[in-house]
């Protein structure tokens, strides 16, 4: 006959030990796993109500979508601010609100649709808010606020992941400058242009430096 060494008699006391506790906290055990089990549900909940709600976005956004094609462009706008807000942060209500302004500056409703875009920018997916920015300039150039186009390239260009995009937008916010007036900040940005030999705007932030230097510097 053996005798347990002290590690399985050790064992065996820690297992008594748990069994003595969980049995003396039966009712606490049981509420931690009800609380376990309450969040795991929970979270699994909210995943599924985004999954739909973003789905519903999809749907009418596209059905809105069907109404400018047929062009009903009054009912498709309505339609889509309704999916731009009710679904506020998905992907859907974030182009919803992109193809609205992109009506309402086709009717020249250019301070509407800056409007509606700086609406949705708070809760805009991170990969939509460069097309945003890029819109709303879009929009201040046709009211011939170059500085404020500016600006929002500006954004655009600190939105984006793509370098190609980045000085493309950072250019365009140079020339904006330039159309305002604003010499010294456009010289800026096409000296940090110019610096990059390979980059995609290297060459006209070149030309351009020579012009801007040519031109006295106002602010």
């Amino acid at each position: 006959m053996t005798t347990p060494n002290v590690q399985t008699k050790s064992r065996y006391a820690d297992e008594d030990s748990l069994t003595e506790w969980a049995i003396l906290h039966k009712r606490e055990v049981t509420w931690g796993v009800i609380a376990l089990a309450v969040i795991i549900l929970g979270l699994w909940y909210y995943e599924r109500s985004q999954t739909l709600r973003a789905q519903r976005a999809e749907t009418q956004y596209f059905q809105a979508r069907q109404a400018a094609a047929t062009g009903n462009v009054l009912l498709a706008a309505s339609d889509l601010q309704k999916v731009a807000t009710r679904y506020e942060g998905t992907r859907a209500g974030t182009q919803a609100a992109l193809t609205a302004a992109q009506l309402m500056y086709e009717q020249k409703k250019y301070k509407e649709g800056i409007a509606a875009l700086g609406k949705a920018e708070a809760k805009a997916p991170d990969d939509f808010k460069a097309s945003i920015h890029v819109l709303e300039a879009g929009g201040y150039e046709e009211l011939k606020d170059f500085v404020s186009a500016a600006a929002q390239y500006k954004l655009a260009a600190t939105a984006t992941r793509f370098p190609a995009d980045k000085a493309q937008y950072q250019a365009a916010a140079a020339r904006d400058y330039m159309a305002a007036g604003k010499t010294a900040e456009a010289k800026a940005i096409w000296t940090e242009l110019a610096k990059d030999d390979t980059g995609p705007m290297a060459s006209e932030a070149k030309v351009r430096l020579g012009e801007v230097s040519a031109k006295p510097m106002t602010t």
